[in-house]
């Protein structure tokens, strides 16, 4: 297929009939499961892109799940019988409050201008690196299973690293080391986001390569066959916290790691040392993506998905 008519197969893909979504902000719904509701209203997956939990607004779940965008790269997913409150909605301030039950927020990107709070009672925690990092409000306990965070509470402040907890009512707020092995329902959940959210991401990426909506640099940007908004981050390549693979449309298109290289096949970018690969497929409602990651890594990394689950 020569690259002309790839470019007209990627903006035919993206001009189909799709549900309109509004532009992603910190609060923005992103994914349901269950019974969830935003300042009182329930919130059903066709509603998805266009509700957003707006400052001093309250999202709360009832036996369901439910994913907000922060700011881009950032991730905050509430569990089972759990309730946050959005205190500020700015990108270079984002600070929520965990008023009931579990959360966990996933970092996959942070820029030294973003400051992202999530707050406990008279407890905050402030996010330091990109990692994975949980938050109960019943212990109350910060949990951080990788990266790095600033616990203040009650005047004092602790620095919480990998595998380690601060238990906010402990006098000496000093971090104890924790099984991060044992898991729940939350953590499963937040994993098959994660793994799903990586597969959109490659395909957004992969269509904006050969025609597809424009590309401002780092964000979330709305992917109709996914039903939410994939994170692109601005260039190169890196894993999230769960180990899934994101990368930019100049990494998979314009060489970035690679150097100079060609294209074969619909969506597949060869180098000098390794090479990308992303296809995609509209069948019967669904969008089946693929991608390969390999070459000087050693080895390969794949990865498919298709639709909603």
């Amino acid at each position: 297929m020569k690259l002309g008519r790839l470019v007209l197969l990627g903006a035919a893909l993206w001009s189909l009939p799709a549900m309109a979504a509004g532009p992603a902000q910190a609060g923005t719904v992103n994914d349901v499961e269950g019974r969830v509701l935003v300042g009182g209203r329930a919130v059903t997956p066709r509603d998805l892109g266009n509700v957003t939990v707006s400052q001093g607004g309250v999202v709360a779940t009832q036996s369901g799940r439910a994913e907000i965008l922060l700011t881009p790269g950032v991730v905050l997913r509430l569990g089972d019988n759990s309730q946050a409150r959005m205190d500020s909605e700015f990108l270079t301030n984002t600070r929520v409050s965990l008023l009931g039950g579990s959360a966990m927020v996933e970092v996959d990107e942070i820029f030294p201008e973003n400051h992202v709070v999530i707050a406990q009672g008279n407890a905050a925690t402030t996010l330091l690196k990109k990692g994975l990092y949980r938050f109960d409000a019943v212990g109350p306990t910060v949990s951080v299973l990788k990266g790095e965070a600033v616990v203040d509470a009650g005047g004092r402040n602790v620095r919480v690293k990998d595998d380690h907890q601060a238990i906010l009512t402990d006098a000496r707020l000093k971090p104890h080391k924790f099984d991060r092995a044992v898991q729940d329902e939350l953590y499963a959940w937040s994993r098959l986001r994660s793994e799903y959210e990586a597969n959109a991401s490659a395909q957004t990426a992969s269509t904006m390569v050969v025609g597809g909506p424009g590309w401002y640099g780092a964000g979330w940007y709305w992917n109709p066959w996914f039903d939410g908004y994939a994170f692109i981050p601005a260039d190169g390549f890196f894993y999230s916290p769960f180990g899934f693979p994101f990368y930019s449309p100049y990494y998979v298109g314009y060489g970035g790691f690679y150097g100079r290289g060609w294209y074969a096949g619909a969506h597949a970018w060869h180098g000098t040392s390794g090479h990308v690969g992303v296809s995609s497929a509209y069948r019967g409602g669904r969008m089946a993506v693929t991608s390969h990651v390999g070459g000087s890594f050693g080895g390969g990394l794949h990865m498919g998905g298709g639709g909603r689950r």
